[in-house]
């Protein structure tokens, strides 16, 4: 189960192996090593990765969407907002992934005491950014759990 980033080489790929020999993972981790970040997870975590790392590109763009629409509100042209905003996701990503660190911690660490980064994230928080996105998980891992209960 790739996601679309997979077309820039920046996938997810998750795959079970109940009933793959070693030789059959070797190969399927080598094809798609290229397309991304390749991972064996046991399959009763199937449906909820999918809610994450398959439906995670849509939220994403969302995201990206927002922070540049929130730009351009401000008075940014749109093509360097989106730009902008989508290197920001890059960026913090490539922070977590290679610092290995909190992304909490991370968080904190720009959040000045009183400044313009807590005063925006207070306001994320008073939108209730954070449920929502834990909703979207939610609700598309239900729906993978639905559609996969008449398979089996």
């Amino acid at each position: 189960m790739p996601n679309t980033p997979m077309m820039v080489g920046e996938g997810i790929t998750v795959y079970c192996s109940m009933n793959t020999t070693n030789q059959d993972e070797t190969i399927i981790e080598k094809l798609f090593s290229y397309i991304g970040v390749i991972e064996n997870v046991p399959e009763s975590l199937m449906n909820a990765i999918g809610g994450l790392s398959g439906s995670g590109p849509a939220y994403a763009y969302l995201v990206i969407e927002a922070l540049a629409d929130g730009a351009v509100k401000m008075g940014v042209p749109r093509p360097m907002a989106t730009k902008f905003a989508a290197q920001v996701l890059v960026g913090a990503g490539k922070m977590v992934l290679e610092t290995g660190r909190h992304p909490g911690q991370l968080k904190d660490e720009v959040c000045s005491p009183g400044g313009t980064t807590i005063t925006g994230v207070h306001a994320m928080e008073c939108g209730q950014v954070r449920a929502s996105m834990m909703n979207a998980v939610e609700a598309a891992v239900r729906k993978s759990n639905e559609l996969t209960s008449n398979i089996k």
